[in-house]
């Protein structure tokens, strides 16, 4: 009689294990008492609609089904089992997929397991919340282009009340399609410290860490080369053009991540944030380049000569956001302590957010000069035919603000509205200052 008893309980906790996966609760539960397992399907929908206004470059304004999921788990005691594939932008993807182990100890100290392809610990606070559960249309372009997303690899939470450590050791690609090399190794860690934690309120601030060697890349002139690329869109997933805001790293060794958050709620309002920080290495042999460059008439002649025209150093970019919400009606904010995230809308509620993300991805040498018809940045502070390269990187910088309006008319449907203005700046793109785009996103989760 007491598996019967203990089997909702269990059911409940690995749900809630898990929220940052269902974004509600399935509407279609199958149950086996006598054996101890549950079983969900559910299933997520997005179409947004999008006027995109430039100052140059153009956008291109429309409408989209930017997300459509399947999603199922099954539980058995402490065991659980969760994976979604999407059909976004239709085309087929593989999205999470993991098993879980975890149990509470005498203390009520939660213990996790988890193996398969999920999100990366130290991803950002808001890498690792469900779009769906999101307060916005995008998650900040800080998190998209400095954040990681999915991995392959194992990891160990531990979590109670007050705090959480959650580490895992993940590979950078999950079904080790690379040209040459190997799919690199990536250990990385988020920890929460909760000084506030009642049913009416939290107060998190936390801190994360990653390195990464990547191993994976492609044989040049007989030396593997790696690249490291990194972009976001204008927030935004209607037109997803990331010439804005990218660059494109070779010769990546290693990376280096590091950041900060904090979040507080209570009933009727939400504030959080983050900072994000990446520093990449870079290593290459450049004797065995020097001397395939040798085999033609164009020959350097020194070794000296020809590292002075490829210099070669670390890079480092970094970002973050804010925002802040207040609901105007509705059920409470809902913090989830086991993935130490915000929940989204449930039920019938309609709130007002704002936000402003900054993200730079330039790393520009002081005193250059940039060339746009050359696209190319001068050591001297002037054109010159030599020494011709630079270790600069002008990925570009931008500050987005964002205004929203989200209504929800029950915890399966909600509309939302955002407005956002970004001023950029990128050297590539010297008369693209100003960028307004509306936005709307019709949701369904069940």
């Amino acid at each position: 009689m007491k598996k019967y008893i203990l089997m909702p309980f269990l059911a409940v906790f690995a749900l809630t294990a898990a929220a940052q996966d269902f974004d509600t609760d399935p509407t279609l539960q199958l149950e086996n008492a006598e054996k101890e397992v549950k079983f969900t399907v559910g299933a997520r929908m997005m179409a947004d609609a999008a006027y995109y206004h430039t100052d140059f470059t153009p956008l291109q304004s429309g409408a989209s089904i930017t997300d459509a999921r399947i999603r199922t788990s099954m539980s058995y005691k402490d065991w659980y089992f969760y994976a979604d594939f999407g059909f976004g932008g239709g085309k087929f993807s593989q999205k999470n997929i993991f098993m879980q182990y975890s149990i509470h100890d005498n203390n009520d100290n939660l213990h996790a397991i988890k193996a398969g392809y999920y999100n990366d610990p130290a991803g950002s606070m808001a890498r690792n919340t469900s779009l769906g559960s999101y307060h916005f249309i995008s998650r900040p372009g800080s998190s998209n282009a400095l954040g990681e997303g999915r991995e392959l690899g194992v990891s160990y939470k531990f979590n109670n009340r007050r705090f959480m450590a959650y580490q895992g050791v993940f590979t950078e690609n999950q079904y080790n399609k690379i040209e040459s090399g190997f799919n690199g190794l990536t250990v990385a860690g988020r920890y929460i410290f909760r000084p506030i934690a009642d049913d009416h309120q939290t107060l998190h601030i936390g801190a994360n860490v990653r390195f990464a060697h990547i191993g994976g890349g492609v044989e040049y002139n007989n030396v593997l080369k790696k690249t490291l690329y990194l972009g976001q869109s204008l927030e935004t997933y209607v037109d997803e053009d990331d010439e804005f805001m990218s660059c494109e790293l070779p010769w990546i060794n290693n990376v280096f991540d590091a950041g900060a958050e904090a979040l507080y709620h209570n009933d009727k309002f939400f504030v959080r944030g983050e900072y994000m920080y990446k520093h990449t290495t870079k290593k290459r042999d450049s004797n065995t380049l020097w001397e395939a460059s040798n085999n033609n008439i164009d020959t350097w002649g020194s070794y000296d000569w020809w590292l002075a025209a490829n210099p070669l150093r670390s890079d480092n970019f970094h970002g973050g956001y804010v925002e802040a919400g207040f609901m105007l009606f509705g059920n409470p904010y809902h913090y989830n302590s086991a993935e130490g995230i915000l929940g989204g809308l449930d039920g019938k509620a309609l709130e007002i957010v704002g936000r402003w993300n900054y993200t730079s991805l330039n790393d520009v040498n002081e005193g250059e000069y940039y060339a746009v018809g050359r696209d190319q940045y001068y050591p001297d502070g002037y054109m010159a035919d030599w020494p011709y390269a630079s270790s600069s990187v002008g990925g570009g910088k931008v500050n987005s603000y964002t205004i929203g309006v989200n209504y929800s008319f029950n915890k399966y449907v909600q509309l939302m509205f955002d407005y956002t203005y970004h001023r950029l700046q990128k050297d590539w793109l010297p008369y693209d200052r100003n960028i307004h785009m509306a936005q709307a996103r019709m949701q369904f989760t069940f």
